[in-house]
């Protein structure tokens, strides 16, 4: 019987860097930011919600840009990327029970965590 690989997903990996410490993850807010923070040698990064309003928008971060803009644009840098990917969810765009909505579209985009 074939021994079983243990493939470490990127939530876990996420998890055992905060154990270790501090965990520097530049933010990131389209697909060339992306590629250069991994080009960089960074073990994380973070999508920054400023950097997404303008990037996609042309405006400023007050609120303009949905959830699930956020979670689309989130969703495209996750898939190109091989480090794990926090991303800033706003106010949690709500209250408690779209909070957990947020969670989970987040969480279904490949993000490791909200901010």
């Amino acid at each position: 019987m074939a021994a079983k690989t243990k493939t470490m997903t990127k939530a876990r990996r996420m998890r055992e860097m905060l154990k270790a410490g501090i965990v520097v993850s530049p933010g990131i807010f389209d697909g060339y930011s992306a590629r250069l923070v991994e080009k960089m040698g960074f073990k994380a990064a973070s999508t920054t919600g400023a950097g997404l309003s303008n990037s996609r928008l042309g405006q400023p971060d007050i609120g303009i840009m949905s959830l699930m803009e956020n979670v689309e644009a989130c969703r495209a840098l996750t898939h190109i990327m091989s480090i794990p990917v926090m991303a800033d969810a706003d106010t949690g765009y709500g209250n408690s029970v779209t909070v957990y909505h947020t969670v989970q579209y987040f969480e279904a985009a490949g993000v490791v965590g909200i901010t």
